[in-house]
């Protein structure tokens, strides 16, 4: 999902404010669960989308849903939000918080990819080289994916190492397309 300019905005002002508070690992959880309630209530996400739902309705719902289970830092922000009518920013921003909270923590979110579930000591080696690769703490996620055939496929921020059979194939492919057996002349 990309991130609008407002929604990083206001999730480095609330950030910020949290820093400037010490309640960032509060604040982190706090928008994790907003974010996870975003994710599995679609009707939240098109309530806070609706131009139609008035402001005061948007707001107890708000109070409703999230009051004693976040900070009131968070809840203050969040009802703040709505009634500069910048409701529908509320997920993005919560997702922009938590990504502002790993790169605070120097935590790295790496993407394994590969045709079997690795054993434990492949996940060693792949976050003791990432980490030493890119000097953060690596956050390993694994996804099995049968397309790749064989070998693996490592994501991070906006790279990729793609050590998979299905590349190497792909390039085989484009390699053998790229030879001329017709000769004119004959």
């Amino acid at each position: 999902m990309k991130i609008s300019l407002v929604a990083k905005r206001y999730a480095k002002a609330l950030f910020d404010l949290s820093v400037e508070k010490n309640l960032v690992e509060e604040v982190y959880r706090d928008n994790l669960l907003v974010s996870e309630t975003c994710d599995q209530n679609r009707e939240l996400r098109l309530l806070m989308k609706s131009p139609v739902i008035h402001t005061d309705k948007k707001l107890s719902v708000i109070r409703h849903i999230f009051s004693g289970k976040v900070q009131p830092l968070t809840l203050n922000y969040m009802l703040i939000m709505v009634r500069k009518r910048r409701e529908s920013f509320l997920h993005e921003i919560s997702l922009e918080i938590v990504e502002l909270y790993l790169a605070y923590k120097n935590i790295l979110k790496v993407y394994f990819s590969s045709p079997v579930h690795p054993d434990d000591e492949i996940r060693r080696n792949v976050m003791a080289i990432m980490s030493r690769y890119t000097r953060s703490d690596i956050d390993l996620k694994v996804a099995i994916d049968d397309s790749l055939i064989g070998g693996f496929v490592l994501s991070w921020k906006d790279k990729q190492f793609d050590a998979s059979i299905r590349r190497e194939i792909e390039n085989l492919r484009s390699a053998v397309a790229k030879v001329n057996l017709y000769k004119k002349g004959f």
